[in-house]
């Protein structure tokens, strides 16, 4: 078949022949091998436990794929335990995506992974690498202590202690120390609250020590109250708090592991104390997190103590 003449363009030169196709012998663009996070965003990247989770924005680049599957792992640290997972779905490659909590998950306090896994349709995962790694950290701090209101309360009566299930545990004041009388007892009554722990008296300086293994969830100051404290999120599924340490003296931050015995902090008078004491607490199900409470503490400590 012989063509004619190629058609003319504007200025009289002949231009191209077109076929409304692709031009013959033009290289089709290989879609990339495997897909690549571009952007993995948690707003805000530190909460309050029981406040609204962090938005979590992302967005995937895989050139030649018209959409791949995404979905989404949270893991608690250092323990790296699945506690949350959201199936995103079928998502398009260069599009900006919000993922979305599923309805009823809370994060206590401590340290999370939130990590991304996407697969196109040929099965191919996400490639990884140090400046596109598809993870992301976010931090749940326990509620600040609330400020005591004034209000005359009558005293409650305690709530029973649990056994722990990790069995004996180190008593927390390592070295000489007195339980006191029924004022520093658990349930015993507070201006507008009770006392939700057992105060014990030794001299200032003596080390504070973590009854069992865990993380370090929390430590903090509060003038007005606890002093300076530290929160123990245990191996027991317990926390424990430790209040009116020496000022300065907290030997562990915050997401640090600790062994059983390990020194946290010392034995003080900061924030509102009378004298030199370690006001401790045992919580179940978590420090002032939804559904956690204190139970009291000394059944535990004095066997602990052997006394």
């Amino acid at each position: 078949m012989t063509l004619g003449p190629a058609p003319a363009v504007a200025g009289g030169t002949p231009g191209p022949l077109r076929s409304g196709g692709a031009a013959y012998g033009a290289a089709i663009p290989r879609p990339d091998a495997r897909p690549v996070v571009r952007r993995l965003s948690l707003v805000p990247r530190a909460v309050v436990a029981g406040a609204p989770l962090p938005q979590i924005r992302f967005r995937v680049r895989q050139r030649g794929i018209n959409r791949v599957r995404a979905r989404i792992v949270v893991l608690r640290v250092p323990s790296n335990r699945p506690v949350a997972r959201i199936a995103v779905g079928w998502v398009k490659p260069g599009r900006r995506v919000r993922a979305r909590w599923p309805a009823g998950v809370r994060l206590r306090t401590g340290r999370y992974v939130v990590r991304l896994h996407v697969t196109d349709g040929r099965g191919h995962t996400l490639a990884r690498s140090a400046s596109n790694p598809g993870r992301a950290r976010v931090v749940v701090h326990a509620p600040k202590i609330p400020a005591p209101t004034p209000a005359p309360a009558a005293p409650a009566p305690a709530l029973p202690a649990a056994p722990s299930p990790a069995g004996p545990g180190a008593f927390p004041v390592a070295g000489r120390f007195d339980l006191g009388g029924p004022d520093g007892r658990f349930g015993a009554g507070r201006p507008g609250h009770i006392h939700e722990g057992q105060d014990i008296r030794a001299a200032a300086g003596t080390p504070v020590v973590a009854p069992y293994a865990g993380l370090v969830s929390r430590t903090s100051y509060q003038a007005g109250g606890a002093g300076e404290y530290v929160v123990l999120d245990a191996v027991d599924g317990r926390d424990y708090f430790f209040a009116h340490c020496v000022r300065d003296s907290t030997a562990v931050a915050e997401g640090a592991v600790v062994a059983a015995g390990q020194q946290l902090c010392q034995v003080g008078n900061s924030g509102t104390a009378s004298g030199p004491h370690l006001h401790f607490e045992i919580w179940n199900v978590g420090w002032r997190i939804p559904g956690g409470f204190p139970i009291d503490p000394l059944p535990e400590m004095r066997t602990w103590a052997g006394v």
